[in-house]
């Protein structure tokens, strides 16, 4: 895997315009937000709290779209399922998938900053 199955990095350079300063800090606020949003989530399901998984995903929101984080939008788009269908019995898989996404992700854009 690679970070193109992360994240769309030309929308990142569309949007710096050539700026370097501003495309790190941009990267910097993606990996920011996908930490802060990591921790609420598995806060989230670790405390079995439906709504604090509802706000944690509607933040990320825009940022999932905008740089089109598929395999992470992939992952949540599950684990709602999941909550929906089965409650939060069984969550084990979902949680360490998402970890995994998260670790991959947040590791991809170190390297990208570096």
């Amino acid at each position: 895997m690679g970070i193109k199955e992360n994240i769309n990095l030309d929308r990142v350079e569309e949007m710096a315009e050539g700026d370097d300063d501003f495309r790190r800090e941009l990267l910097r606020a993606i990996y920011t937000s996908i930490q802060e949003f990591k921790i609420k989530y598995v806060e989230g399901l670790s405390s079995h709290n439906l709504e604090k998984l509802q706000q944690a995903r509607h933040k990320i929101k825009p940022t999932l779209s905008l740089f089109e984080l598929k395999k992470l939008n992939t992952i949540l788009q599950e684990g709602k399922a999941h909550v929906s269908a089965k409650g939060f019995e069984d969550l084990d898989l979902h949680q360490n998938q998402f970890r995994e996404i998260t670790d991959e992700l947040l590791k991809d854009l170190e390297e990208v900053l570096e």
